[in-house]
């Protein structure tokens, strides 16, 4: 991000006593001026999720990860307290629009929208790989009837505590992935870095700012 590539000669693995597994490369590197005003951690957690699994879909890694999306809604509440913009718990949304600001070098950044979420209906392609079965089977009739009522509580109280604004937050990443950057069903070693600052930006303009 900082600088231009450019790549110089191939080496082969021959030329190493002893030789290691790969081949390597001379590459040419130029730092850019000026510098992009972009912050290292937040491309750096961007793409980080990106390539977690390079070869599936941004869709499935974005919202196909409970964790993920915690962690984006985590981002975005974090920005709507740095910006002095109180969330509707209840409504799902800022109570009130944020203004377009300068943030991190001149870059501008809409911070939140007080349009009102709608449920996202699209498809969604998850991981393949079957989940790791625990021994819950094993357990005693008695505490497998304590273990499902303890879980179903505790689901049900954070659903209907924070569910509004995980909705509100997964329809953003939806819109960033499906209608301002159409790279929703793209794979990561698909995209350059001209397409990953588009998607940075789309992730701004929706008031989600990665940390």
């Amino acid at each position: 991000m900082y600088a231009h590539v450019t790549h110089i000669l191939k080496i082969g693995r021959n030329n190493f006593k002893p030789p290691p597994q790969v081949d390597s490369s001379v590459v040419r590197l130029v730092p850019k001026v000026p510098r992009p005003g972009i912050g290292f951690e937040e491309w750096d957690s961007m793409l980080r999720v990106c390539f977690g699994r390079k070869h599936r879909t941004l869709r499935a890694g974005w919202l196909g990860s409970r964790k993920t999306l915690e962690w984006v809604e985590g981002c975005w509440r974090s920005t709507c307290a740095m910006n002095g913009v109180p969330i509707d718990e209840d409504g799902a949304g800022a109570e009130e629009d944020m203004d377009v600001e300068q943030m991190d070098g001149g870059r501008e950044a809409v911070l939140a929208t007080g349009q009102e979420e709608e449920e996202w209906d699209g498809i969604m392609d998850v991981d393949d790989t079957p989940e790791k079965e625990d021994d819950h089977d094993e357990l005693p009739d008695f505490f497998k009837q304590q273990t499902h009522n303890s879980t179903n509580g505790a689901t049900a109280s954070k659903r209907k505590k924070k569910g509004k604004v995980a909705e509100l937050v997964r329809e953003k990443v939806r819109k960033v992935l499906e209608d301002d950057t159409g790279f929703a069903d793209r794979r990561a070693v698909t995209l350059d870095q001209n397409d990953f600052l588009r998607l940075l930006l789309a992730f701004n303009k929706e008031g989600i700012h990665f940390n």
